[in-house]
């Protein structure tokens, strides 16, 4: 897809608006994660300046700021080198641990972001990344240290800054990305995306963006 399709799809989920059909019957509304999106960018570390621990609001601005370019026929703002946006899967396992969150059952939160190279169609069934990276530098990265979660309204956001010193060595091809309430441990994933390789190299920034609205529905 284009890039003006992609940022109208980032967009709309940074703004919590719900671009997806929704069938809605007085009397019978629940809440629901309605626009599930995830973003993912690939940057020149040399073009932009991003910090983990305020990535949400230094992409959005780097979204908009590329939008209103489109827009306008200007050229101002820096241009990703890839970015795509596509629907999240929140699993079943991710579903039931957000259940027992709500009942006290459980105390955990979404606290580690992970990538990979599996390309298997994400489903509800999923329980961990199909090939999540491993060795070199390697580790799932903690949105309290590295990068950055809030709420906007109804969304829930959560964000992540990869750099090229924190995979297992570059060249490498991202396919799949999980989000998780747990650093290391397997079946604690609470979303899993995949989506066209971005081929990582020295000097490059990959961005993780999450957008998850609640909505009645």
């Amino acid at each position: 897809m284009s890039l003006q399709t992609e940022l109208h799809k980032t967009l709309c989920a940074i703004d919590g608006i719900n671009t997806d059909s929704i069938s809605y019957t007085g009397g019978n509304e629940h809440v629901h994660a309605g626009v599930n999106r995830w973003t993912l960018s690939l940057w020149n570390e040399n073009e932009v300046q991003l910090k983990g621990n305020n990535i949400i609001d230094s992409i959005e601005k780097l979204e908009k700021e590329l939008a209103d370019d489109i827009i306008n026929g200007t050229n101002k703002a820096v241009t990703p080198k890839q970015l795509v946006c596509t629907d999240n899967i929140i699993t079943n396992i991710g579903l039931t641990e957000s259940a027992k969150r709500d009942t006290g059952e459980t105390s955990t939160s979404l606290t580690h972001n992970s990538i990979g190279t599996g390309t298997t169609t994400p489903t509800v069934s999923d329980t961990d990344l199909q090939t999540e990276d491993t060795g070199g530098s390697y580790a799932r990265l903690g949105y309290a240290a590295s990068g950055q979660r809030k709420v906007s309204n109804q969304t829930a956001k959560y964000g992540m800054l990869w750099d090229d010193s924190k995979v297992s060595s570059v060249p490498i091809s991202i396919t799949e990305s999980g989000v998780h309430w747990n650093v290391s441990t397997g079946n604690t994933m609470h979303a899993r995306v995949t989506f066209t390789a971005f081929s990582m190299t020295t000097g490059d920034l990959f961005v993780t963006q999450i957008n998850e609205l609640m909505i009645n529905g």
